[in-house]
């Protein structure tokens, strides 16, 4: 769980170099080379990981391991003023970059060098389009992740806790930036719907009900009372200090969000998707990219989507074609094991056929904090530190805990999110990878694992192929709809008209996904088009390899190339087929 500042700090690093024609040099110049490329990558990580303490301390445990041990604790900057220099930072970047002979460096650091390159080239797309963005959702936005990756920050040392009341502190401050930044959007007719206003405000007005019982106070607390080594009246000075922030500051700060962007209702002039802004289809294809890593324009992902969705429905009414019985199981089935300890044990032994062995690490379940329920997903993998990667959690919300469990614990667990960081980190990519995971790789391959979950959960077997797609078919109906609010214009009517093809009648349902793609536009084609992109290449490795495929190797090469634009991984997953 991490957040990342849009705004990237200009590179004080200088890269020079030295040709030389002479014959006996070439290999002492192919190591200078190779030398240099990492100094610059390492440099590149230690600017950006330290311009944002969450994203420094969620990346590592021990920071001073890595000569990371004098930073001042710092929330980022979202000012205006720093998001004007985005495309001067990135061109900087991309001359920097291209002083390297890219032949001359090994094949793992050209897949480093492809990734920052695409990187690069994807936010010059729109790097003059800042005001585009939406840093306020009502669930993925600023305000609603910022209490909890505050709430879960660790505490491993005493300098932790002060790094986390410093940076408590600073929300005010923050959210005055925030509030600038809303009045630039406003000014230039791009902020948002009325309806958003509203969910956000909502969302914010819960989180502040109950200052005095706020769960950044409760969590707090909680984990001071469990931290060794503080003498009692060290611990009630900190719990004291956290109580003054969150009362005196934080609570008032949001109210004063709240206030501000109430002020500005009224000002969105687009109540519909991004489309309908004078560059919105420039922003949302750039947003797709950013997204789901797929290099596909959209309307190829729209047909393709489309065509998925059309295949699934084929295939289920097959299966109740020839299994009649299958319709009962699937409103009455119920899966073996619902305790998450035993699940997760059962799943690290079912995968050994399929998934290369991952080393041992621990992990815990643990239950959102009952005030967190409300403002929390149904569960979620805490990242772990790339130097603290034996202890995992893995949190789960009561108040949605169902019948799914088992795919939501492969999603979340093994072998989706806690086994995928597990493996790739066993690999030691360069530091720099960490400043540019794809969402798209991350989320796509934990939808992936968690619906070939279903086929090893015990299940009849055709009952489990029938769950499976129905579940991929709808979260296919919201990433078309996505794709179609926010490239093709639709609206609630259009959105209700489609949804009812498929037995959805209830216009409120609808108009409720209708506006969840106006307020978190792209956040489901992370999930499917990611999926989607995985059974490519999976297509791709089975024809490449031919009858020596094995979904083992399959599984291992991608895991070990790690994050990355799906073509970019395509590219290199050849080289490493054609190489074995």
């Amino acid at each position: 769980m991490k957040i990342h500042n849009h705004s990237i700090s200009r590179l004080l690093l200088v890269i020079f170099f030295v040709v030389s024609i002479l014959p006996g040099c070439s290999q002492k110049q192919n190591k200078n080379t190779s030398e240099k490329f990492d100094e610059y990558t390492n440099q590149l990580f230690v600017d950006e990981i330290t311009s944002n303490t969450i994203n420094l301390h969620y990346t590592l445990a021990y920071p001073e391991n890595y000569g990371i041990d004098n930073y001042t604790p710092t929330l980022g900057d979202f000012s205006i003023d720093e998001l004007d220099q985005y495309t001067d930072n990135l061109l900087s970047m991309k001359e920097e970059l291209s002083k390297f002979q890219y032949n001359e460096l090994t094949k793992d650091q050209q897949l480093t060098y492809d990734i920052i390159a695409d990187y690069l080239d994807t936010e010059l797309s729109a790097s003059d389009l800042y005001l585009y963005d939406e840093i306020l959702s009502p669930t993925v936005g600023y305000q609603a992740q910022l209490p909890i990756l505050l709430a879960e920050y660790t505490f491993r040392t005493e300098k932790d806790i002060e790094d986390y009341l410093a940076l408590s502190a600073q929300i005010d401050s923050i959210f005055s930036t925030l509030i600038e930044y809303e009045q630039a959007k406003s000014a230039a007719g791009l902020f948002m719907a009325d309806f958003a206003v509203d969910d956000v405000v909502s969302q914010m007005e819960d989180f502040i009900a109950s200052p005095t019982e706020n769960y950044m106070i409760d969590v707090f607390n909680d984990k001071i009372d469990n931290f060794s080594g503080l003498s009692s009246e060290k611990k009630q000075q900190y719990k004291d200090k956290n109580y003054e922030i969150v009362t005196t500051s934080i609570v008032p700060a949001y109210q004063k969000l709240i206030d501000e962007l109430s002020s500005l209702k009224g000002t969105g002039r687009n109540p519909g998707g991004l489309c309908y802004f004078p560059q919105g289809d420039i922003y949302y294809k750039y947003l797709v990219k950013t997204k789901t890593g797929s290099s596909k324009t959209v309307k190829q992902l729209k047909q393709k989507t489309e065509n998925f969705i059309l295949d699934a429905l084929t295939e289920m009414s097959e299966l109740y074609i020839e299994y009649p019985n299958i319709i009962d199981q699937f409103d009455t089935y119920t899966f073996d094991l619902t305790d998450p300890n035993e699940i997760l044990q059962d799943l690290i032994k079912k995968i050994e056929a399929d998934f290369p062995k991952v080393p041992d690490v621990n992990y815990t379940i643990k239950y959102v904090h009952k005030s967190m329920e409300e403002d929390s997903s149904p569960a979620f993998f805490l990242t772990p530190p790339i130097d603290d990667m034996k202890n995992n959690i893995i949190y789960i919300n009561n108040k949605y805990l169902d019948d799914e469990i088992y795919p939501t614990l492969a999603h979340e667990g093994y072998p989706g999110h806690l086994y995928q960081n597990v493996y790739t980190n066993s690999k030691n990519l360069p530091l720099v990878r960490n400043l540019f995971g794809s969402s798209g790789y991350s989320e796509g391959w934990a939808t992936y694992v968690e619906h070939y979950s279903y086929s090893i959960s015990g299940l009849d077997t055709n009952l489990a192929k029938l769950l499976s797609l129905n579940a991929a078919a709808s979260l296919g109906l919201y990433a078309y709809v996505d794709l179609s609010v926010n490239y093709d214009g639709w609206d609630q009517d259009e959105v209700a008209s489609y949804l009812s093809m498929f037995g959805f009648d209830d216009e409120e349902i609808a108009n409720e996904i209708f506006k969840s793609m106006v307020e978190e536009p792209a956040n489901y084609l992370s999930y499917f088009i990611g999926y989607m992109e995985f059974l490519e290449l999976r297509e791709e490795a089975e024809k490449l390899a031919g009858n020596n495929f094995s979904l083992k190797e399959f599984h291992d090469i991608i895991l070990t190339l790690g994050p990355a634009p799906f073509d970019i991984l395509s590219k290199h997953m050849e080289d490493k087929l054609k190489t074995k």
